[in-house]
């Protein structure tokens, strides 16, 4: 998550300009490097890049091992869910709060602290398996409240980058974010096979403090501290801060609503696949979803959007909705696979528009609370597609479920069509004096 200082200043490669040279003299012409290629190479990002990834790494893993960890501690799992609960909301309801002492203070000081109340925080949790539920809740409440704001920091990093920077930034966030969903799981089985759940929350607490005390000594971090004017700007007179924009408030409708597809899929996809063949097919399935995300992020970062961002993500979720009609149509596993495929090759490029335009619309000094209250409504929006597609699946079949997906993508689609003309109103993203 971002800061304002470096609002004023974009991150660009100080390469020095080549001398001008006449028409004898001209220099061989150089090749053009891939614009995703020279992102991964650019010397201010390198580190940060590098620093989140290795702090977001146990982002799923820690969610799934606070429930490996509650039930084999011979508790129920109605007491895992309430830990579960607890540490989703402490993420989705104070992580824009902390976001906002970033846009006030800097990434410095706000990372360094999480990367440290954070782990010891797992660490409690850990330690406090004979304690009361009401400790192991607070445990996991502070835990989730303190989860280092890496996603936001990186991506609001990325936003001041430069427009082609910015959108190849954007697209590697989206690709990141579909290798943390597989990596997450899939570490944890590492961990498991050697020891056990609490070592894979102790370890996941230690790479999300390393990961957010790293990034935090980066100089592209370092440069976004806060000056006494803009701690001003960003200070506690303004509850509403980011939502104070209409425009990201529209996008943030959006995203909720797609947020509420994604939450109906991870109740009816794994029905399907059960239904279908056999429920150890579940991780393979959501496994083949991944890696068409990744390939469509790729694929986005190495090319030039031709469209306007707000009209290319109407379209994109236009096109969302078509394959999650090839999604109703499946047979079988198979084939529910392969249209999960294309789902994530689209969704991709949308999720990386989606980061473009929470850039645009946010306000001047409350970018990174911006890209915060994107995961928060994703989230809640997924709680409330999980709630409704379980309640859908019971009343009538998975069938219904994933025709609902349909209607809601459509939906999602025409309120962003109907909106792209006024999501990026500079006007409106001014404070309000």
């Amino acid at each position: 998550m971002s800061q304002s200082t470096a609002l004023k200043t974009p991150i660009v490669n100080e390469t020095a300009e080549p001398p001008e040279t006449g028409p004898a003299t001209s220099p061989d012409p150089q090749p053009a490097k891939n614009a995703l290629v020279a992102a991964l190479q650019d010397q201010t990002m390198r580190g940060p890049l590098f620093w989140s990834i290795i702090g977001r790494s146990p982002i799923y893993l820690v969610a799934i091992a606070l429930v490996v960890a509650t039930t084999s501690r011979g508790s129920t799992y109605l007491s895992a869910g309430l830990l579960l609960a607890g540490y989703t909301l402490g993420v989705a309801l104070l992580a824009p709060f902390v976001a906002r002492r970033v846009d006030r203070y800097g990434q410095p000081s706000v990372l360094l602290i999480t990367g440290i109340v954070y782990p010891v925080a797992l660490i409690g949790f850990v330690y406090a398996a004979n304690a009361s539920l009401t400790t192991q809740l607070a445990c996991v409440v502070v835990a989730g409240a303190t989860n280092p704001p890496l996603s936001g920091c990186i991506r609001s990093l990325w936003s001041t980058s430069g427009s082609t920077m910015e959108r190849v930034g954007l697209s590697i966030e989206a690709v990141l974010g579909e290798v943390f969903s597989i990596g997450g799981p899939l570490l944890l089985s590492v961990v498991l096979f050697w020891g056990s759940a609490d070592t894979a929350l102790i370890l996941g607490g230690l790479l999300a403090g390393v990961g957010a005390i790293g990034f935090a000594m980066t100089g592209a971090s370092r440069a976004t501290r806060a000056t006494q004017a803009q701690r001003e700007a960003t200070g506690e007179r303004d509850p509403l801060g980011a939502l104070r924009s209409p425009g990201l408030v529209r996008l943030l409708f959006v995203l909720a609503t797609c947020g509420i597809a994604a939450g109906v899929y991870n109740v009816a996809v794994p029905a399907f696949v059960t239904a279908h063949g056999s429920a150890q097919d579940i991780g393979l399935i959501f496994g083949v979803w991944g890696v068409g995300g990744i390939i469509g992020g790729l694929w986005y970062g190495s090319h030039t959007l031709r469209q306007p961002a707000e009209r290319a993500f109407a379209i994109g979720l236009l096109a969302m909705g078509a394959c999650a009609a090839l999604v109703l149509l499946a047979w079988d596993n198979w084939s529910i696979a392969a249209a999960l495929f294309l789902l994530g090759a689209v969704g991709a490029p949308v999720t990386a528009i989606s980061y473009q335009l929470v850039a645009r619309t946010a306000r001047a000094d409350y970018v990174t609370e911006a890209f915060t209250w994107a995961i928060t409504v994703s989230l809640a929006g997924s709680a409330v597609g999980a709630q409704l597609g379980g309640l859908v699946i019971n009343a009538s079949d998975t069938e219904a479920t994933l025709l609902a997906v349909v209607v809601i993508m459509v939906a999602a689609a025409a309120g962003a069509y109907a909106m792209q003309h006024r999501f990026a109103d500079a006007t409106e993203a001014e404070p309000v004096s």
